[in-house]
């Protein structure tokens, strides 16, 4: 709901937009950047508890959870120059590290940032608090859990800024949340770890070395801005896993897209425990398994949950550094294709309209069904005059020339993001009014067989059922429509109650009635007459009209 109305309430705004772009798809923008931007203050980051390992590491990888100091987290945002969309999707990016190093300007993580504004996307690299246990299983899940913690106060942030001033442009109901790594683990467990009972018991008050340690909160309790909702609505994964594939619940979750490979030694790539093949020297070490990009993809296919996977076999853990300076071509556009796709476009449609267009015309109305996120239509007609529109305008109306022989119509719509649909594509065969004589001895009006054109009556066709001494009875299927009719004797033709019959004269002076019967007509369903000389040639002749049905006037 909460979505919903916000798409309603921007599109007023999007009308003013800039127009089509190859947005989401092609670096298009400069960029700027905003640096320590706070995000979240006061949180309790817990304190190295020494030991051999943290002394010649440097890394607080065994840290006393009863001791913490509140810290202060800040995020640096990229956003496109010269951009006059007032509503842009946001991604927040996590670097990784382990939860034990790191930090926000790490270059590849800055790259990502860059590469994605430059696409469209409003982007920010985060803070968030370092320090775990590798000695006790249960203590490391809290860790991932304040991780997770300030992941969503993030999303928060801007959520809150949304609210208010929204000084960054970002619409609050496409934020989308990825990271390498430890920040990969953030960003799953913000998507799937979303219930108060999916919390690691650890991450509740427990005990560790004879101290108490206090409970780490709920979800949202962590951190600023905790009246708005920390959950990320799409994410990215490199190198990434989940402490279970049961959080995973329904193809209702937030979608995917991951990246990762077999040889990846830090973390599994399949299950298992991470830091694999950092670990070896160190003694006493306790790690949860956990379940990497494959388990993953497993479970969102026994669920029907849309993801992608961008698998390799020697990328090693650095699945997106190509070097020390550069991204792998695939990442960036992976990334944003992705939530392009399935969050962004419109949704796949069709145009509405005739596949044959009788010449001569004075334009076809051609619509497309589109939905409230869309607000712009590109356009094209081929072998026709279309007709001008503002390009916010979902119908279209071409006249078609009646020497192409065929025409095609195309249109791409955009979506309130700026982000391009498929092109859809229409094939209109135009022809003139042609006799269509019946000549087939079955009552099957649907046989093409049983008609001189080679196919069934079409609303060009003017249809001449011949007087005949072996009677049939045929009967007109749903919605069909003819330009003449001319049914000799002896023969009958019914509409059924749950069929139109639309006969209309398309020529504008034509000499020929429009109807012309010689054999009964009888309309239980719904007979609609017209012609385009707005006099309407009906003669009965020998024949008859029965009507139970309903008869109309044809109204272009």
């Amino acid at each position: 709901m909460r979505a919903a109305l916000a798409i309603l309430l921007l599109l007023p705004l999007m009308l003013w937009s800039q127009p089509p772009t190859d947005r989401y798809k092609a670096e298009i923008f400069d960029i700027s950047e905003t640096n320590d931007v706070l995000f979240s203050s006061g949180v309790p980051q817990p304190e190295p508890g020494g030991g051999f390992y943290e002394f010649i590491t440097g890394l607080p990888l065994n840290v006393d959870e009863y001791d913490t100091s509140p810290v202060d987290l800040y995020m640096d945002i990229f956003q496109p120059i010269g951009d006059t969309l007032s509503q842009r999707p946001l991604v927040i990016i996590c670097f990784g590290g382990g939860f034990l190093t790191g930090s926000r300007d790490y270059w590849s993580i800055r790259l990502l940032c860059q590469e994605l504004a430059k696409r469209g996307f409003v982007t920010a690299s985060i803070d968030y608090r370092l320090g775990m246990n590798i000695f006790d299983e249960d203590l490391s899940k809290r860790a991932v859990y304040r991780g997770v913690q300030d992941a969503r106060a993030a999303v928060r942030f801007f959520r809150a800024d949304a609210a208010g001033a929204n000084t960054y442009g970002v619409d609050p109901s496409k934020i989308f949340l990825g990271g390498h790594s430890a920040g990969a683990f953030m960003a799953t467990h913000n998507a799937y770890l979303d219930k108060e009972l999916e919390r690691p018991p650890s991450t509740y008050s427990w005990i560790q070395d004879g101290n108490a340690v206090p409970d780490q909160g709920c979800l949202d309790c962590a951190g600023s801005y905790q009246a708005f909702d920390g959950h990320a609505d799409a994410i990215f994964s490199l190198a990434g896993a989940v402490g279970s594939t049961s959080y995973i619940e329904s193809s209702d979750d937030p979608t995917l897209v991951m990246f990762h490979s077999e040889d990846d030694g830090t973390v599994p790539y399949t299950s298992g425990e991470p830091f694999g093949s950092l670990l070896l020297l160190v003694i006493g070490d306790d790690l949860p398994t956990a379940y990497g990009s494959e388990p993953i993809s497993e479970r969102a296919d026994s669920i029907g949950l849309p993801y992608e996977f961008y698998s390799y076999t020697n990328r090693g853990h650095g699945v997106h550094e190509n070097g020390n300076s550069a991204l792998y071509d695939d990442i960036v556009p992976g990334i944003s294709d992705w939530f392009c796709r399935r969050e962004l476009m419109p949704t796949p449609g069709t145009i509405i309209g005739d596949t044959i267009s009788c010449i001569p015309s004075d334009g076809v109305a051609y619509h497309y069904p589109s939905e409230a996120s869309t607000y712009y239509y590109d356009w094209i007609a081929s072998g026709g005059v279309l007709t001008p529109t503002s390009g916010y305008d979902s119908t279209a109306t071409v006249t078609w020339d009646a020497a192409a022989g065929q025409g095609s119509l195309a249109m791409v719509p955009y979506s309130i993001w700026d982000a391009a649909g498929d092109t859809l594509w229409l094939t209109v065969t135009l022809q003139s009014s042609t006799t269509n004589t019946y000549v087939g001895s079955s009552s099957v009006w649907h046989d093409a067989t049983s008609w001189s054109a080679g196919r069934i009556p079409q609303a060009c066709d003017d249809v001449v059922i011949p007087s005949s001494v072996s009677p049939v009875i045929l009967t007109v299927p749903t919605q069909t429509e003819v330009n003449s009719l001319l049914l000799g004797q002896g023969h009958s033709l019914l509409v059924p109650s749950t069929s139109s019959f639309t006969i209309y004269q398309k020529a504008a002076n034509a000499s020929l009635s429009a109807l012309l019967l010689d054999g009964q007509l009888n309309n239980d369903g719904a007979l609609i007459l017209g012609q385009r000389s707005q006099q309407l040639h009906l003669q009965l002749r020998e024949g008859n009209l029965i009507n139970t049905g309903t008869i109309e006037a044809y109204r272009q």
